[in-house]
């Protein structure tokens, strides 16, 4: 139990640190961006496979990687409509949901994983999921970087009004990807608890690792090409975003890593809820400590009480794991 939570807080440091090393960079139209974030993804997943003697590729797991690549593909789209906090922010909800709700309900195939308290299981999604929603009010400042160009948040604090039809298609999105990122783990977990339909495969998370950003580098490669066609062979290229980005691939494949190693230990009812909404506390200190673009004693007030609330709820989830009825 004690593991499967540090290895659960090294996810959620990970997941809320993925877009750190993009913050000083614009942010393109997001197709290049996703490529090579799959470029530094898929380099992870291959030393990882090095290290834990070369597994073999499982096509089902390969799936998860395809799940992932499209519900990330309408991010950037999603965002420019309607702005990062509102976006991030319902994908996390719904992902969290749906994750959580797969595993306790036994969803797509998935054998059910009670929790020893159901009370306090479904308590502390209920507080999760309102914690999340004071993040809306939190407003990032306008910070320009050195070279005079806006960072990421900067475009989305000076958003244009949008027409109430694109920002209802945009919520529908939002939900959208967030039930691919909440769906992501469910072909793994399948292989890793269908015993019936799956003999022999590794009870384990890592082997499934390399599989994953296989899929993740397939599916990111065809979208990119169907931009590139779509743009007439002139896609949007930032060449000082490539390594940044292939950072950020590196660290969400090192958290993915970590997340499936605290599935197995915990299971999935527990894990992926703390894994899926941990990282905004994660996130919010690195706007506040580092980047400095959450100020004011309104936005620190909201942003200390949706973090309370989220740290309430990750520790109600935990503890439900080991509490009697």
């Amino acid at each position: 139990m004690f593991l499967g939570i540090c290895i659960c807080l090294c996810a959620a440091f990970c997941l809320g640190s993925v877009f750190v090393p993009l913050k000083k960079f614009p942010p393109s139209d997001g197709f290049t961006t996703q490529l090579f974030m799959a470029i530094g993804a898929f380099a992870v997943a291959c030393v990882t496979s090095v290290l834990i003697n070369f597994p073999p590729v499982y096509p089902v797991a390969l799936l998860g990687g395809v799940v992932w690549s499209s519900g990330n593909a309408l991010a950037v789209p999603i965002l420019s409509r309607l702005g990062m906090a509102l976006g991030i922010l319902i994908w996390n909800s719904v992902a969290c949901v749906v994750g959580w709700a797969t595993a306790r309900f036994g969803l797509f195939g998935v054998p059910q994983m009670l929790p020893d308290s159901h009370i306090l299981n479904y308590m502390g999604i209920v507080v999760l999921v309102v914690g999340s929603v004071f993040y809306l009010f939190v407003k990032s400042n306008v910070v320009e970087d050195e070279t005079g160009e806006s960072n990421v948040d900067a475009k989305d604090a000076e958003e244009p009004a949008v027409p109430a039809t694109e920002r209802l298609i945009a919520i529908g999105g939002a939900m959208l990807s967030g039930f691919f990122y909440g769906s992501m783990c469910t072909p793994i977990t399948m292989l890793q608890t269908r015993k019936d339909l799956y003999p022999g495969m590794p009870s384990q998370g890592l082997p499934y690792h390399f599989s994953f950003f296989t899929g993740v580098m397939f599916t990111s490669g065809l979208i990119f090409a169907g931009y590139c066609v779509f743009k007439r062979n002139q896609p949007y290229m930032s060449w000082n975003l490539a390594l940044p980005a292939m950072c950020s691939g590196a660290i969400f494949s090192s958290a993915m890593g970590f997340l499936f190693v605290a599935n197995g230990l915990l299971s999935q009812t527990i894990a992926f809820p703390i894994c899926m909404m941990a990282p905004g506390i994660v996130a919010a200190a690195w706007s506040v400590l580092y980047f400095r673009e959450i100020s004011g004693r309104r936005n620190l007030i909201f942003l200390g009480v949706a973090s309370t609330f989220t740290f309430v709820g990750v520790t109600m989830v935990t503890v439900s794991k080991d509490t009697s009825h």
